[in-house]
């Protein structure tokens, strides 16, 4: 049951973080509680979403070389048993997501939406099953601000929305590669994508993701004054990240699985411990 909740892939869910940190209300205790309570809501919504796309892609998963040793697919679990947890985890999320505030809930329960209707119907059609993808990301982001009652930047949504897209499309070209002639039994989708496609595509959505952070900043400095220089500092570490994080797909196949780049390579953590101390630096104590 736990492997079927999926936990590593939480650590998506940390962009809830993103409106606490880069609004200042990380010193706050009330915001800190309700940033951490909509990450327990998210992290319940997307445990629930994951397990109804394994029971959805059961017999695909069977012919997938890793995937067929997921809990359904292998038969650990039940699929009642699966439709029993997913409804509950559905409840608890909407349930804790309306105590936090309902405009946060109306999020959580988007996000629930547009996630089944991307493993019964988007993820099988081109260019919009990536977007899809991105957009959970971008509801992640709107959600944390949300849950705590502060604005956030259209170039910082933006640029949410592009790195999801570059993720998205890494780990499509990362699919075709490596799964070979049964990639389009495995997810048809891929059947209509190509290396030179995706390739392209991920050139775009890198130098989209760069750009709009860069904007955010400046535009962050215009808006905060002079004292908030520092955040500047954080632009390297961005494109270190991301330029890591393609290398890495390049040369070790691993685009298809962002939350082990995330959980193992001590590169991109160094990068983020780096970008976080700088981003507070910058906007809590000044340049």
């Amino acid at each position: 049951m736990l492997r079927l909740l999926r936990p590593r892939q939480w650590t998506k869910n940390l962009l809830l973080f993103a409106a606490l940190i880069f609004a200042k209300e990380l010193f706050v205790a009330q915001s800190v509680m309700l940033a951490v309570l909509a990450f327990v809501a998210f992290c319940l919504a997307s445990s629930s979403v994951y397990v109804v796309n394994d029971l959805l892609d059961v017999d695909r998963d069977r012919l997938h070389p890793e995937k067929r040793d997921r809990p359904i697919a292998s038969g650990a679990v039940s699929p009642a048993s699966a439709v029993g947890l997913a409804a509950g985890l559905t409840v608890g999320s909407l349930g804790l997501a309306l105590w936090i505030r309902p405009e946060f809930a109306g999020a959580v329960a988007l996000y629930v939406v547009m996630t089944h209707f991307y493993s019964a119907v988007g993820k099988n059609v081109v260019i919009l099953d990536v977007l899809l993808v991105a957009f959970g990301f971008v509801i992640r982001a709107i959600a944390g601000a949300i849950a705590i009652r502060v604005p956030i930047s259209d170039w910082f949504i933006l640029c949410t929305a592009f790195l999801a897209l570059f993720l998205a499309v890494t780990k499509r070209k990362s699919e075709l590669a490596s799964l070979q002639g049964d990639a389009k039994k495995v997810r048809p989708v891929l059947a209509h994508y190509t290396q030179t496609s995706l390739h392209t595509y991920i050139a775009v959505t890198m130098a989209a993701t760069l750009i709009c952070y860069g904007l955010y900043v400046l535009d962050f400095q215009r808006t905060a004054g002079d004292h908030s220089r520092l955040l500047m500092l954080t632009f390297p570490a961005v494109v270190f990240g991301v330029f890591r994080y393609h290398h890495l797909a390049e040369t070790q196949g691993v685009g298809d699985r962002p939350e082990e780049v995330l959980l193992n390579d001590r590169q991109i953590q160094a990068c983020g411990v780096a970008f976080a101390v700088l981003a507070v630096l910058a906007l809590y104590l000044g340049a």
